[in-house]
């Protein structure tokens, strides 16, 4: 079967077919070289957000509880769990391998915290700042918060000492 003349030629159009070229200025090009720059940063922007809320949530709700009891209790968690680290990292105490091995210093010593602050907290009538002043009388130890709310221990000249 022949084809006809106008098939013909419309398939010889699209067997030839040339591709297209457009022609730009090179201010047209860095024109949209920076358009697509600027999406970029745009969709990394967004990005970035997305993430640290994300992260900020997620902080919120380990810190956060249906009342202030138990965010108290979440905050002090974070709290108690400091000692054990100084003691591990700065003072070389070995890491608790078996939670059943109670001869285990760093154990025994995060059992002497949590009792001792069960101890106060179940208490009514124990006042913190008596606490504070006793251990300070006693031990020579008394952390405060300083002006700018950062905390700090409070040497024996009465100095007060911030990390940082």
């Amino acid at each position: 079967m022949e084809l006809k003349r106008a098939e013909r030629r419309r398939l010889e159009k699209l067997v030839g077919k040339k591709p297209v070229y457009y022609q730009y200025t090179l201010e047209q090009i860095e024109e949209i070289r920076q358009q697509a720059i600027q999406d970029k940063k745009e969709e990394i922007q967004k990005e970035m957000n997305a993430y640290v809320q994300k992260k900020w949530d997620s902080m919120a709700a380990e810190l956060g509880g249906k009342n202030e009891e138990e965010r108290m209790l979440k905050v002090l968690t974070l709290l108690m769990s400091v000692p054990a680290r100084i003691l591990c990292e700065k003072f070389h105490w070995k890491p608790v391998k078996d939670a059943g091995d109670h001869r285990s210093k760093l154990l025994q010593f995060s059992e002497a915290v949590v009792d001792e602050v069960n101890r106060i907290c179940a208490d009514e009538n124990a006042d913190i700042r008596n606490y504070r002043e006793e251990t300070w009388k006693k031990y020579g130890v008394k952390y405060v918060t300083t002006e700018d709310g950062e905390l700090g221990k409070e040497d024996g000249d009465g100095e007060i000492d911030t990390a940082g």
